[in-house]
């Protein structure tokens, strides 16, 4: 086909709406509408709902009161209880499972034999679905069938006659016990593959310059894999503060409210009271943390363009 032909023809304005600067929107189209669709709009209702009062249980209308529900959040001492543990749950949780990770990855960092099987077996927990981790470790951990609990009572590790669960003051502390079982290899995935891609020469040059074990870690490794560490520790902090699966699965809160945290909160209120106003306000607020750990991420990962 001669050129004549083709700037006559309608493959000509074909080309043309391939190489114009709008056909990368046309490409994006179908999954913005699906951003909008299950991501913005649930986000402006859940942001709209925490301004309103709705309780379905009063009828189906909603009345706008402004930051009334976010007032009522710093009166209300289950709110405070809840912030409170789902602090513990992130502080205790980030150092537990960032120290096992650690100690992980650096083990599994040795060439040793079988030691791709090894690994292997060691991230099958975080591959195990929460339904099955939480009802296998309540039962591991029952007073009086569990197996762990009756081989710690016989080196003389006791819990007293309520046990773990229905102890207020233990109870979030088995619950993290669990999580550090079945978190912990995200951490150390992240930091085997930083501490792998440690050039070798620098392990033989430290042994040469006559550095022990420690002395290589603290002055070689770690100063390499501190943005990991960073990066994971952001990751593994939004994870702990939006996934209330295993305190929902293992204790429901209890007993009375010493586990409940945030997440849960918020979805007890909104489907056991059926107050949607107050509980988006506290979803919010969880929201808003999330937020601000996500900005740090970025600004960690270097996402943006720095001037």
């Amino acid at each position: 086909m001669s050129a004549k032909t083709l700037a006559g023809s309608p493959l000509r304005g074909f080309k043309s709406i391939l190489e114009g600067k709008y056909f990368a929107w046309i490409l994006l189209a179908p999954s913005m509408i699906l951003v909008v669709a299950f991501i913005f709009y649930p986000l402006y209702r859940g942001v709209y709902l925490s301004l309103t009062r709705t309780v379905l249980l009063e009828g189906p209308d909603s009345t706008f009161i402004g930051l009334e529900n976010f007032r009522q959040m710093f009166r209300d001492s289950l709110f405070l209880l809840a912030a409170k543990n789902t602090l513990i749950f992130m502080v205790v949780g980030l150092i537990t499972q960032l120290a096992v990770g650690l100690g992980a990855a650096m083990l599994l960092s040795q060439d040793r034999k079988y030691i791709g099987l090894i690994r292997v077996l060691v991230v099958l927990p975080w591959f195990t679905p929460p339904v099955v981790t939480a009802y296998m470790w309540r039962f591991i951990l029952d007073q009086n069938s569990g197996v762990l609990i009756k081989m710690l009572e016989g080196v003389g590790i006791s819990f007293g006659p309520a046990g773990l669960w229905s102890n207020p003051e233990l109870a979030i502390y088995a619950v993290l016990f669990v999580d550090l079982w079945a978190s912990y290899p995200f951490f150390m995935l992240f930091l085997l593959a930083a501490i792998q891609g440690i050039p070798k020469d620098m392990r033989e040059s430290t042994a040469v310059d006559g550095a022990n074990s420690w002395q290589h870690f603290r002055y070689v490794v770690l100063p390499l894999i501190s943005p990991v560490i960073v990066v994971s520790s952001i990751l593994g902090v939004i994870h702990l503060i939006n996934s209330p699966t295993l305190v929902l699965l293992m204790t429901n809160g209890g007993p009375g409210d010493s586990t409940t945290v945030l997440p849960l909160l918020a979805f007890q209120i909104a489907f056991q009271s059926y107050d949607f106003g107050y509980s988006s306000a506290i979803s919010v607020a969880v929201l808003a943390a999330i937020a601000g750990f996500a900005m740090v991420y970025i600004r960690f990962a270097k996402f943006g363009k720095e001037d």
